[in-house]
C-alpha cells in the first residue's frame, strides 16, 4: 500500500484513487473467483459486501486490497497455475499476517508446480527485501518491526475472544452460510479419496481458510474483530451455495439480506475519525502561535496527514523533560494509548495550553522547530528505554523475530553478519510499557 500511495502521489486525492482502484480490483477478483468455483457472480459479490467488509475494508486501508489478492491467489491455485504464488506474495506484502495461508500452496499434487509457485511467491518480495537491506542493513527490518509492534511488544494488550466477533463477521448470512456448509457436507463422498480431494478442492481450501483465520484470531493476545476479516471470502462462498437451494426465491432473499446487512452496517459504531477534532488541535496551535513547534502526539500519523508535522508521544517518565525542552505534546483521549493519559491528576502536573474532553495540549510556550520523523518502531522503543532505564535493547530484526537458535544464526548470516548469535540479549519486554 505505501508503494501504491507513493506512485499515486503525483495525483491530487491519491488516497481516494487508491480506494477506487482497490474496490475495482476486489470486484474483478470476486467475479474471477465466482466463475472459477462456478457460483453466481452477483450473489457471491453482494454477500462479500458484508458489514464487516464494508466497515474494515474502508477503515484501516489494506484489508480490501489483501482480500482481493487472496481471492486471486485461490483462483490461480484452483486453476493449477504457478501465478498463484505471485498473488499470495503480494497479499503477504499487503498484510504480513497473510503468510498463514502459505501452506495452501502445497494443495497442488505436482512438485514442479509447487516449486514454481513458491518461486513466484518470493519474486515480489525481492525489491522490498532489497530496499530494507539497503536502507537499514537488514532484509527483515519491516517484517520484524510489524511483528514487534503488533504482537511481541503488545503482550499486555490482552482481550479475550468473543463469540460476538464471529457472529458479527457472519452477520445475517449465518443461516445461508450454515445451509451452504450443510449442502457441501451432505453431498460429500469420501471414496475414492483422491477423486474426493480433486472434486471438492475449492470447498476444502475455503474450510482451511476458515480454520486458519480462526486460529490466528484465537492465538493473538488482543482479539479484535478485524482479525476475522479473511472470513469474508468463505462466508460469501458458502452463503452463495446456500441460497442456490431456494432457486426462484433466491433473488428476493438476497435483496432482503442485503437490506439487513446495510442496516446493520449503518447502525455499527463505526469509529470513523472525523477531521474536525484534529483540525481543532491545529487551530489551537495557530491561535497560540506555536504551529511551527515540534509536536509529539498519540495521533501523530493523522496529524501528519492533515498537515501538522508530528512525532510519537513520549513515555510517561519523559513527558516532563519533553515539555521542558520546548516540545508541544498533543493527546487525544479517544486514541486509547497511552494508558497514563487517562490519569488527569498526573496530566495536570504539567503546563497546559488547552484541555478538554476531546484533546489535551501541553507546553510551556518554548518552541523547538519541527523534525521529520523517520524512525521505525524498534528504533523508537530503543531510544525510549535507553533514556528512561539506561538500558540498550537489541533491535536487530533477526534477534527480534527469532531470539536464539539456528534461525537467528541463519538470519544473521543471510544479512552478512556471520553465522552468530548477537551478544546483546536484552529484549526490553519487561520495560516496554508506556
Amino acid at each position: 500500500m505505501p508503494v501504491i500511495l507513493y506512485l499515486l502521489g503525483i495525483f491530487p486525492l491519491s488516497e481516494y484513487i487508491f480506494i477506487i482502484l482497490a474496490s475495482l480490483l476486489f470486484l474483478y477478483s470476486s467475479v474471477r473467483f465466482a466463475d472459477c468455483v462456478k457460483i453466481r457472480r452477483e450473489f457471491f459479490y453482494i454477500f462479500s459486501l458484508s458489514p464487516v467488509a464494508l466497515f474494515y475494508g474502508m477503515l484501516n486501508g489494506t484489508e480490501l486490497l489483501s482480500l482481493a489478492l487472496l481471492e486471486l491467489f485461490l483462483v490461480y491455485l484452483l486453476e493449477k497455475k504457478p501465478q498463484a504464488g505471485m498473488f499470495l506474495g503480494l497479499a503477504f506484502l499487503t498484510r504480513y499476517n497473510f503468510l498463514i495461508f502459505f501452506p495452501l500452496i502445497f494443495s497442488n499434487r505436482y512438485p514442479k508446480k509447487i516449486a514454481a509457485t513458491i518461486a513466484l511467491f518470493l519474486i515480489p518480495m525481492i525489491p522490498w527485501l532489497a530496499f530494507n537491506f539497503i536502507t537499514t542493513g537488514n532484509m527483515l527490518t519491516s517484517l520484524a518491526d510489524s511483528f514487534a509492534l503488533n504482537f511481541k511488544y503488545r503482550y499486555y494488550f490482552t482481550q479475550p475472544s468473543s463469540i460476538l466477533h464471529i457472529l458479527t463477521a457472519l452477520s445475517f448470512l449465518l443461516p445461508l452460510f450454515l445451509l451452504g456448509l450443510w449442502q457441501a457436507f451432505r453431498k460429500w463422498n469420501f471414496k475414492p479419496a483422491m477423486k474426493f480431494l480433486c472434486s471438492e478442492k475449492a470447498k476444502l481450501l475455503l474450510i482451511v481458510v476458515i480454520a486458519l483465520s480462526l486460529y490466528q484470531y484465537l492465538t493473538t493476545p488482543s482479539k479484535e474483530l478485524r482479525y476475522l476479516f479473511p472470513l469474508v471470502l468463505p462466508v460469501a462462498y458458502f452463503s452463495a451455495k446456500g441460497i442456490e437451494t431456494f432457486r426462484k426465491k433466491a433473488a428476493i432473499i438476497a435483496i432482503i439480506l442485503v437490506a439487513l446487512n446495510l442496516t446493520l452496517f449503518a447502525s455499527m459504531n463505526t469509529g470513523y475519525e472525523t477531521r474536525e477534532r484534529y483540525q481543532d488541535a491545529i487551530n489551537i496551535l495557530k491561535s497560540n502561535q506555536i504551529e511551527n513547534c515540534r509536536v509529539l502526539s498519540n495521533a501523530w500519523p493523522i496529524m501528519n496527514y492533515i498537515g501538522q508535522p508530528s512525532e510519537p508521544f513520549p513515555r510517561k517518565e519523559l513527558l516532563g523533560k519533553a515539555i521542558e525542552e520546548g516540545n508541544i505534546v498533543i493527546l487525544f483521549p479517544s486514541m486509547g494509548e497511552p494508558e497514563w493519559m487517562q490519569d488527569r491528576d498526573f496530566i495536570r502536573e504539567f503546563p497546559a495550553v488547552y484541555e478538554s474532553s476531546e484533546l489535551i495540549v501541553l507546553g510551556t510556550g518554548e518552541c523547538n522547530p519541527p523534525m521529520r520523523y523517520e524512525h521505525n518502531y524498534m528504533a523508537l522503543l530503543h531510544e525510549k528505554i535507553r533514556n528512561v532505564y539506561n538500558v540498550s535493547i537489541n533491535t536487530n530484526p533477526c534477534f527480534v523475530m527469532f531470539r536464539g537458535g539456528v534461525l537467528e544464526n541463519t538470519c544473521n548470516f543471510a544479512n552478512g553478519k556471520g553465522f552468530v548469535l548477537d551478544e546483546n540479549r536484552e529484549d526490553g519486554l519487561l520495560l516496554v510499557r508506556d
